[in-house]
């Protein structure tokens, strides 16, 4: 009887552990498999309303689009004029030039304060793709003495530094007011154009034209 019962003991016990680890490698998958809760993102509150959003749309439409239109039709009266209404890019253009700016900015020491949008004209020349067409860019900006400029980055093949720019983007002038402003500006020799990384961001999608249905 006892030699009966150490061979079903010898057979059950293997069974059991085998039984003990598939239970607990089922657990772990389970655990492993189960996502991160996702925290849900509060509107900004900058959103407005869809409502608000075509009062603004409208109030363009009569106060701003006729009198472009009118003034480019006078300009060239063989054709008319179609006024741009609105700009875009797709979302991962976005992502990557935030990603990009914010590489740089690092590299040049910099926090990034804000980010501009200016509202801009391409000239009448065959130059560009859309001539006298309406447009933006983005641009961001660092903090200097309480005072927000846009800049791009130079470099000297070792040494990263922000380049500020005036509203009109002209390079700020040096000025010896501070030793926090003077820390920012480059030496002449540094004002290299083929070492200068514009973070300037343009080139988008105006409509019209192209018409987009």
């Amino acid at each position: 009887m006892t030699t009966s019962k150490k061979k079903i003991l010898h057979f059950i016990f293997p069974l059991a552990l085998l039984a003990i680890i598939s239970s607990c490698n089922e657990q772990k998958k389970e655990h492993e498999e189960q996502p991160e809760p996702v925290t849900e993102v509060k509107p900004p509150a900058q959103i407005i309303s869809t409502k608000k959003a075509q009062v603004l749309f409208d109030t363009y439409s009569e106060r701003r689009a006729p009198l472009i239109q009118e003034y480019e039709d006078k300009l060239d009266p063989s054709t008319t004029f179609d006024v741009a209404r609105y700009g875009y890019y797709d979302l991962e253009t976005l992502k990557n030039y935030i990603t990009f700016i914010e590489q740089e900015a690092k590299k040049a020491n910099v926090k990034i304060s804000n980010l501009r949008f200016y509202l801009a004209n391409y000239p009448d020349s065959k130059e560009y793709k859309h001539p006298k067409q309406n447009t933006f860019f983005i641009a961001p900006t660092t903090t200097v003495d309480g005072k927000d400029y846009a800049f791009s980055v130079v470099t000297d093949g070792k040494t990263y530094k922000p380049k500020l720019l005036k509203d009109n983007f002209i390079i700020k002038p040096f000025k010896k007011t501070t030793t926090e402003e003077a820390s920012f500006f480059p030496k002449i020799s540094f004002f290299n154009d083929d070492n200068e990384q514009s973070l300037i961001l343009n080139e988008t999608h105006m409509v019209p034209p192209p018409y987009q249905e």
